[in-house]
């Protein structure tokens, strides 16, 4: 699951106001507002090193957490063989949404160094 850092900034806003999501919140969390861009190009490099066709990543852009989790859970089903298996019209993802590593890859190796912000 990826999220972009203007939604991750608003989600930890929203945690340091609502009393009801204090708990999710850490130090950890202005720091990693802090530390996106070295952790973007980590995430890159993490990419190029393990993404591999035997065992491929699979990026979820996760900024609404509802699509994500819904497009998650089809993209999971589709992968899977059991029994009355749901018809593969159903469990159509959004390629928006649910992105494979190596598209990965050349997206970020195309805007990494422009300063154009990564989706989540």
């Amino acid at each position: 699951f990826s999220v972009s850092k203007e939604e991750q900034l608003r989600r930890f806003e929203s945690r340091e106001t609502d009393p009801l999501k204090q708990y999710k919140i850490s130090p950890v969390d202005r720091e990693a507002q802090e530390r996106w861009d070295d952790y973007t190009v980590r995430k890159f490099q993490m990419l190029n090193e393990t993404n591999r066709s035997i065992c491929p990543w699979t990026i979820i852009r996760s900024d609404v957490k509802k699509t994500a989790r819904l497009n998650c859970i089809k993209h999971l089903l589709s992968k899977v063989d059991y029994k009355d298996k749901i018809a593969d019209k159903e469990l159509e993802i959004d390629p928006k949404i649910i992105v494979s590593g190596i598209d990965e890859i050349k997206f970020m190796e195309a805007n990494l160094m422009t300063g154009v912000e990564l989706p989540g």
